[in-house]
């Protein structure tokens, strides 16, 4: 039953990947980006689970995914074939002028330079370690530094972008803001700027799709992995870098590779026990609102249901994973149809705009999709503050130096 399920699954989304690059005539839509990642981890998860202590792998689990996806997918082909019967085009070009804007690059340039200053206040006033999470909260967790962080992710994702051979200085800025990034600790944050700029420069051309390309993102994000714990089991927690922190890291990576996947499998298994109210999925706007009306009371977006999944405990449970334990079944598919027709009809107006911060708004997105085999990243006021200051930029940008076309659509 659990190989049919698989099977059916994989089916669906083999059909589902027709029609979608049959659609909107690219492989870079929401839809893509929410499933083929998830295949990947769902097989790998397969692969190793009931092995080494590994849990049992929960099949049923993926029928959440077979009906999320579907559910999904209407509205992309509803407008999709909407534009297309209108005479609308369904994928253009990210035009993006004569290259960055210089207004860009100083304030990408000032960003660094406040925050290493902020760096050197931190490391003079916070009791916790460097590398340490508590550092991190300190660094930037809260307040003022907090917000500040988020305009630093638009610009990590520009600079990425942009950056070429008579660029190359940009590395210098994109290293600076990966590792301010970096100070915070969660890994997720560095990860969906960089998904974001490399998505980007596939559909633009500036990039190619080969495998080259696929091995170099999968060690850069292991690389990525490894220097985030080395640097908080070594640095933050002294401890002495060696073969067993080498293991203990690989072994991290395993958990933190199939902890969503096999997250919900456990949870599924164990009839879900973290059953919440539907508001958890809506915390930013809920939060605000309760801010604004004097509240008070904040929602939180932790889950507190640790499941031991044999490598370590998770409170992760993929995308559809945590829509499904926070609502009932029609909930589920207004969510899941929510989601998904904003994302589509931002790719409208990306389409329709065709400037590079309308599309960088979209491919964040798209970037949180991504991780849609982890969790559900919709819930964090990052989904929305992000594209706020993204928009910041491009006023900036606009009132400064308007864009000129440019470049092509894969």
């Amino acid at each position: 039953m659990g190989l049919l399920i698989l099977i059916s699954f994989l089916i669906e989304v083999g059909v589902l990947l027709y029609l979608e690059i049959k659609t909107w005539h690219t492989l870079y839509t929401p839809l893509n980006f929410l499933m083929l990642p998830y295949v990947v981890i769902l097989l790998i998860t397969i692969a190793i689970s009931g092995k080494w202590g590994i849990v049992d792998f929960y099949y049923p689990s993926i029928l959440y995914w077979n009906v999320g996806l579907l559910v999904f997918a209407i509205p992309s082909y509803a407008i999709g074939y909407a534009m297309q019967k209108n005479g609308k085009p369904v994928c253009r070009p990210i035009y993006d002028g004569d290259g960055l804007p210089r207004i860009v690059v100083v304030l990408a340039a000032v960003m660094c330079l406040a925050f290493l200053y902020r760096l050197k206040q931190t490391l003079g006033s916070s009791a916790a370690s460097l590398g340490s999470d508590e550092f991190g909260m300190d660094f930037d967790g809260h307040g003022l530094w907090a917000h500040l962080s988020k305009l630093n992710l638009p610009l990590l994702i520009l600079c990425i972008y942009y950056v070429d051979r008579k660029r190359w200085w940009l590395w210098i800025i994109i290293l600076l803001l990966i590792f301010i990034t970096f100070l915070h600790q969660v890994k997720g944050w560095v990860i969906i700027p960089c998904v974001t700029g490399l998505a980007m420069r596939l559909y633009s051309g500036k990039t190619h799709l080969t495998f080259k390309f696929v091995l170099l993102l999968v060690l850069g994000a292991l690389l990525v992995f490894m220097i985030s714990y080395i640097f908080s089991l070594v640095v933050g927690g002294e401890a002495m870098l060696g073969g067993a922190i080498m293991e203990l890291i690989l072994n991290i990576f395993a958990h933190y590779v199939t902890s969503g996947v096999l997250g919900f499998s456990v949870d599924l298994a164990a009839g879900m026990p973290d059953k919440g109210s539907m508001e958890v999925l809506f915390a930013q706007f809920v939060n605000i609102i309760n801010l604004l009306s004097g509240n008070g009371e904040i929602v939180s977006q932790v889950n507190n249901v640790f499941l031991y999944t044999g490598i370590n405990i998770t409170n992760v449970r993929t995308m559809f994973g945590t829509i499904a334990i926070y609502t009932n079944p029609a909930q589920f598919i207004f969510v899941t149809l929510l989601i998904s027709s904003t994302i589509y009809l931002l790719r409208v107006l990306a389409i329709r705009f065709d400037n590079v911060y309308v599309n960088v708004i979209y491919f964040y997105q798209c970037a949180l999709l991504c991780m849609g085999w982890f969790e559900y990243y919709f819930f964090h006021l990052d989904a929305i503050e992000v594209p706020v200051m993204t928009l910041i930029v491009m006023m900036a940008v606009l009132l400064l130096n308007p864009p000129q076309k440019k470049a092509i659509c894969n």
